[in-house]
């Protein structure tokens, strides 16, 4: 049998301890990197349960916002629906070729440049040009002073904040004609469109004075006959 020298002999134990220290490492290495995928895994896993639960309640919230806004959407266009029939009944009654002849003689008597004031606010307000509308016929007040159509002028102030939905600043215009100009042909208009909109407000005590109202000291007005189909 052939003699192996010591040197040699050392040379392989060490290659052998170390092929099996290196061995063990890598399993190891292979055990830690195995518990951290499944570390990662899990972890992974909790947060896609919980953003699957945020996104079902993000669907459901969004289902009931819509639902919500479809509600509002609806109650609003019934809304509109029946400010536009009494808008129309309303119209219909007071005859509106008698009130643009009217204005029509009216603003003759005014400057041309108050009349491009009041004419370009009233186009604004048709246009549906709100608080263009509204800076117009300001404008025209301060132009007109106390001329012909400056109670019309306020009468359309009021109904543009109205249209903008700043009803307590329509209510004031109107207030500001009843103070201004008693006697204005407007005040029946104005004392029943402030009806209206204390009954948009759920405010049906104010709603019912001014119904009232219009019935009293207008009694043959076509304001005060809708005022007593709103009463009744």
């Amino acid at each position: 049998m052939p003699r192996v020298s010591l040197p040699l002999l050392l040379l392989v134990l060490v290659a052998t301890t170390s092929t099996s220290c290196l061995s063990r490492q890598r399993f190891n290495n292979y055990g830690w990197q195995l518990d951290s995928l499944r570390y990662y895994t899990r972890k992974m896993d909790s947060l896609i349960v919980a953003q699957t639960v945020e996104i079902a309640q993000l669907r459901t919230d969004l289902y009931t916002k819509t639902n919500e806004l479809s509600r509002k959407f609806d109650m609003l266009n019934d809304r509109l629906g029946e400010s536009e029939t009494q808008i129309s009944q309303l119209y219909s009654k007071i005859g509106p070729a008698q009130r643009a002849v009217a204005d029509s003689e009216a603003i003759a008597q005014v400057s041309p440049e108050s009349r491009v004031l009041y004419e370009s606010a009233y186009k604004n307000y048709v246009k549906g040009d709100y608080q263009e509308a509204i800076d117009g016929f300001r404008a025209y007040q301060k132009a007109a002073a106390d001329g012909p159509l400056v109670d019309n002028a306020l009468y359309w102030i009021g109904e543009s904040y109205a249209a903008l939905g700043q009803l307590q600043k329509a209510v004031d215009a109107f207030q500001e004609l009843l103070g201004k100009y008693p006697k204005s042909t407007r005040v029946p208009t104005a004392l029943y469109r402030m009806g209206l909109i204390y009954e948009q407000g759920k405010d049906t005590k104010t709603a019912r004075f001014y119904y009232n109202q219009v019935i009293k000291d207008f009694p043959n007005s076509p304001e005060a006959a809708l005022a007593r189909d709103k009463l009744e």
